[in-house]
């Protein structure tokens, strides 16, 4: 049996892990994701309006949500979104709501007027971008075809055959100053915090540095998919000394995923899990955002707090979050978040 992780918080981990929190990126680079997060938050109002234009949304002076997207053909699976799309626009003062009627603000750009701007501000991101080592990935996603998402709100089987494209939820993933950072946190603790023999489960992305990471401590990493249950995939009885997880919140039913851990954990085994923890506009003009609500996965907003109540739920004692709140890299939305699996403690908090 292997033995189990010290349950209490350690100086020797959270010191390491404290240091490497304080480990910033180069600042020119930390600089261009602050303006790229930034434009991106101007950019999403630009195409959700620019969205409903082109699918005739305001071709009336007046319309209600439901009533125009039963008119229009789409389908009833992305009311929620349309909904989210109208009340960021009412918030950015470019739609107004009257007894449940919607109709354009006066301040409203013309459709061409609209365009030329969407297209400037994809100019000036595809310019923002030196803080990722490679942007591909990301530009396809966010300078998708408009007439793909046209497509898969009035088909969504389209959609779901679709290949999965990377989203601003994946930024943590994505080689790049982000990537770095937290396998840099991950690097200081992780040996630490292992049992011994180490074994570990990995669900989700696993960013490069981090598997080397592992490598060199030598512990046994077993590579999970998300979409299939555990014991489809760990034959045998062995339990692990850590778990890793990447993007739990952006699976179907977090909840039961992470339940589902227990019985391959020893009792005090650690968890890291990397989450974005902050809605931003943008994630929901996307592919990605689509394809999201045609499996039904608009739930609660991503936030901090959720992450905790999940962790606790499953019988996960939280320990430690970094970056914490006012320090520098806090504004990326991203967390690291440090635990350990207590099941007695399960659904106290």
């Amino acid at each position: 049996m292997e033995n189990p992780v010290n349950p209490q918080p350690h100086p020797a981990w959270l010191h390491a892990g404290t240091a490497a929190a304080g480990q910033l990126p180069d600042p020119q680079r930390l600089a261009s994701l602050a303006a790229f997060l930034a434009e991106s938050a101007s950019l999403a109002p630009l195409l959700m309006l620019h969205g409903l234009m082109r699918l005739s949304f305001c071709q009336d002076d007046q319309w209600q949500i439901a009533a125009r997207r039963q008119q229009l053909r789409i389908a009833p699976c992305f009311e929620g979104l349309l909904e989210r799309w109208h009340q960021h626009l009412l918030a950015e003062g470019l739609l107004e709501n009257i007894d449940d009627l919607w109709t354009l603000a006066p301040c409203a750009p013309e459709e061409q007027q609209l365009e030329q701007r969407i297209d400037d501000a994809r100019h000036r991101l595809r310019q923002l971008m030196s803080w990722l080592d490679d942007a591909a990935p990301l530009a396809d996603a966010l300078f998708s075809p408009p007439r793909q998402i046209d497509d898969w709100l009035c088909a969504p089987a389209l959609a779901e055959d679709a290949t999965p494209a990377a989203s601003l939820h994946q930024l943590l993933h994505l080689p790049g100053i982000i990537s770095d950072y937290f396998s840099g946190i991950a690097n200081g603790v992780l040996p630490l915090l292992l049992g011994q023999p180490p074994r570990l489960l990995a669900l989700g992305p696993t960013p490069l540095p981090l598997a080397d990471c592992l490598s060199r401590i030598r512990a046994e990493v077993v590579q999970v998919a998300p979409g299939r249950t555990l014991a489809s995939q760990l034959p045998g009885d062995d339990l692990h000394s850590a778990v890793a997880i990447g993007d739990l919140l952006n699976q179907p039913h977090p909840h039961h995923l992470l339940a589902e851990l227990g019985p391959w954990l020893i009792p005090g085994a650690a968890l890291l899990m990397t989450q974005n923890v902050e809605e931003r506009p943008l994630h929901w003009v996307t592919p990605a955002a689509v394809r999201a609500s045609v499996r039904e996965e608009w739930g609660e907003p991503h936030c901090e707090v959720r992450c905790q109540q999940i962790l606790s739920r499953a019988g996960f004692e939280l320990l430690q979050t970094w970056p914490q709140s006012g320090t520098p890299m806090a504004f990326s939305g991203q967390r690291l978040f440090v635990a350990r699996y207590a099941p007695a403690a399960a659904g106290k908090r």
